[in-house]
């Protein structure tokens, strides 16, 4: 297609003298070009001055052309018919692959503009369309590489591999060698930045008191102390004259990544936006079965409250995820940032909540975690969900047309512990599980000294259920014959919310009727009384959890076993378990679920020489060590196949058959919650394990239970309804 066209450009002469040559052929190229309407009357000027960038009838492209001459480099006419097939078929391309070029989007933006050419764009389209410009622009007069590829390609392996700024400067120099003179590399990593600009994902500094009490933003935005604990916002300096001066660089600043144009690029690459809107065009539904989680009834919810906003398919369902990590070593001095992410619902399964359609929202700075003063750091994030509630104007490339962007927050997911700082109710204590409140049957364990929910789960059992009427089998003497506790719905929660009273830095009631600790600013949403699951807790952390606790009792580790003796001396208390009680002598009799110092060695040697394929689990070999006997350094994704994988396997033959029962119906439970299709009617059925699950928990002293012997034998005793 590039053959010699070096008449586009010799055959011009400004002033008009162009040569009989140039008018042929010109005269040949616009009526042969190609435009995205129907009829191709409108077509894309590539005068010098328009530049591809606005589109006219053929009659003014020729005279724009004869006036002012062809833009430069463009010797491959794809805007005007050349490879437009292709470009077409790849926008098209429905398999997953990464298509979405940056190009590709922009020229779906440029079909806003091609009907009414005489519309002036908004800011950000003009910022759009100088990227586009910039796009167009060839590195050097010997390449189809544009400098924008060249330098989002760079920025990109910087990013991954996290060499410097020195490092990419140098980089750039040795590239500027090697090419022609007339290139177009960017000289260091300010004009990289600068150029990449355009592109509209900016971010915000906030600046907040050093204790978290206040953000100072809107109305406190020029105060110079936190109104209440009157830290200075600015970092103070001594001068010479030994006063102390303050600077204007504020001792710590919230970064805030907008929600709103990250949700509005979506709908500018063609094929995302397509699939933006799967849910109302889904082909395969299957009766009883959750692949999504419009399957939900979370999400149904939502529906039932606002049927306006759930009939446009083009509005969004938001989750929100934090936690606590830190970004140095381990060895390295206590730091814990928190990272807030948001993530859109209406993608399918197989691209929802994956690394690109996850974004970045807030980072809120440490080094302490935030407590309770998180909500405070959430105020921009919940500002700006009330103002995509009430919609903002954006475009969607795949329709072509503009529509009012909406969007509604459907749930949080955290570990348990950001959970209650979240959420604005304290997990720990005796009302610590917030679904039970005030209903909860805990108990205090006078050895252990802690909270045991042990023997809570059999009220969530059918009311004919076998397990209610044994009196022996959990606490002695004891049958269940309650309801579960009621659900507190969102309007509810509202009214109670409403009704607190202040006692101090505290409300009144706080651990006897509730454990309230703030009031989050969540439901400010109008629509969060409607929402059924508004805070949900992260299944692989608990996994990860139950796990550890699971196989470090099993083994029998002494540091790390929850049959420790406390827990027997609370067990002979609350159980009635006689070969499991202590001796007279005090020596604690070897319980059946737990192996021998031979079969322990010959689990973990197994463990020690599995192979696994390549990125499906890489962390056991390393993490055995067979001298000390003892396993460190599994992360999340080694417990979570340890659980649903090797647990039933290489515990089989080495523990009494019921109990090994109950742990391979546990591991299946979590291996069907994790499965990608989940079926309804299965998790009514296992709910009796499900309970266990809750009531086991390591890592949070109110939920975890020190009598976990028991609770292996209690599980034993489940059978399928």
């Amino acid at each position: 297609m590039e053959d010699d066209r070096e008449w586009m450009y010799t055959g011009w002469k400004k002033g008009g003298c162009h040569t009989k040559e140039w008018f042929e052929k010109t005269e040949k190229f616009v009526e042969n070009a190609r435009g995205e309407s129907t009829t191709h009357a409108v077509i894309r000027c590539p005068c010098n001055k328009c530049g591809n960038m606005y589109s006219h009838d053929k009659r003014t492209v020729t005279l724009h052309l004869c006036k002012d001459g062809f833009v430069q480099g463009y010797k491959v006419w794809d805007k005007h018919g050349e490879s437009w097939s292709i470009v077409s078929a790849q926008m098209e391309v429905d398999d997953g692959e990464d298509v979405d070029r940056l190009d590709h989007m922009l020229e779906d933006l440029q079909a806003e503009f091609v009907n009414n050419p005489e519309d002036s764009p908004t800011k950000e389209v003009e910022e759009l369309f100088k990227l586009l410009q910039d796009l167009e622009m060839p590195l050097h007069g010997h390449t189809m590489v544009t400098i924008l590829q060249f330098v989002t390609r760079l920025m990109g392996i910087k990013s991954k591999f996290g060499f410097s700024a020195k490092c990419y400067k140098a980089i750039l120099d040795l590239i500027s060698d090697v090419l022609p003179a007339d290139h177009k590399v960017p000289k260091d990593i300010y004009r990289s930045k600068k150029l990449l600009k355009a592109l509209g994902m900016p971010y915000e500094k906030i600046d907040i008191c050093p204790s978290k009490c206040m953000i100072f933003w809107r109305d406190h935005e020029k105060l110079d102390k936190c109104l209440k604990c009157g830290q200075s916002r600015y970092i103070e300096v001594v001068n010479e004259d030994g006063e102390k001066v303050k600077t204007k660089r504020a001792r710590k600043q919230l970064r805030w990544m907008r929600l709103t144009p990250r949700l509005k690029r979506l709908f500018l690459a063609r094929r995302i936006a397509r699939r933006m809107r799967w849910r109302k065009n889904r082909t395969s539904r299957k009766d009883g079965v959750m692949q999504h989680p419009s399957d939900g009834d979370a999400w149904k919810a939502l529906d039932s409250f606002d049927p306006e906003f759930a009939s446009e398919e083009m509005n969004v369902r938001i989750g929100l995820a934090t936690d606590g990590f830190t970004p140095f070593s381990m060895t390295a001095a206590s730091y814990s940032c928190w990272p807030v992410f948001a993530i859109p619902y209406n993608l399918p399964p197989e691209d929802c909540m994956t690394d690109e359609f996850m974004f970045l929202s807030l980072i809120i700075p440490g080094k302490e975690h935030p407590g309770t003063n998180l909500n405070v750091m959430l105020e921009p994030l919940i500002e700006e969900l009330k103002e995509l509630w009430e919609g903002v104007e954006a475009y969607d490339s795949y329709m072509k047309q503009k529509f009012k962007l909406r969007a509604a927050y459907l749930w949080s997911i955290h570990d348990y512990l950001a959970y209650g700082i979240f959420a604005g109710w304290r997990v720990s204590g005796r009302l610590g599980y917030p679904i039970c409140g005030k209903e909860t049957d805990c108990f205090w364990l006078d050895k252990g000294e802690k909270f045991c929910y042990f023997d809570c789960h059999r009220c969530f059992l059918p009311l004919d259920h076998p397990f209610r009427l044994q009196a022996q089998e959990f606490r002695k003497d004891t049958i269940v014959t309650k309801e579960p506790p009621k659900r507190r719905t969102g309007w509810e929660i509202t009214e109670e919310l409403s009704n607190l009273e202040r006692n101090g830095d505290g409300f009144e009631g706080f651990g006897e009727t509730h454990n309230w600790t703030h009031k989050c600013g969540l439901w400010e949403l109008p629509y969060m009384r409607a929402l059924q699951l508004p805070h949900n807790i992260d299944v692989m952390h608990q996994e990860r959890n139950m796990c550890e606790a699971l196989f470090n009792t099993v083994m029998d580790f002494p540091d790390k076993t929850k049959d420790n003796f406390k827990a027997r001396v609370d067990l002979g208390n609350i159980c009635n378990r006689p070969t499991l009680m202590l001796r007279e002598n005090g020596g604690k009799p070897r319980a059946e679920f737990a192996l021998r110092p031979n079969e322990r060695k010959e689990v973990m040697k197994w463990m020690k020489d599995l192979k696994f394929p390549d990125g499906y689990g890489a962390g056991f070999r390393r993490s055995v060590n067979l001298k000390t006997m003892k396993i460190n350094g599994l992360k999340s994704h080694d417990y979570h196949i340890m659980m649903e994988r090797l647990i039933p396997v290489m515990f089989r033959g080495y523990i009494n058959d019921e109990v090994w029962k109950a742990i391979a119906k546990l591991s299946y439970f979590y291996g069907q919650l994790c499965a990608k299709e989940i079926s309804k009617e299965m998790m009514r059925e296992t709910r009796g394990i499900s309970t266990h699950v809750f009531a086991s928990r390591r890592k949070y002293s109110h939920l975890r239970s020190s009598i976990l012997c028991s609770i292996f034998l209690s599980i034993s005793h489940m059978k399928q309804r």
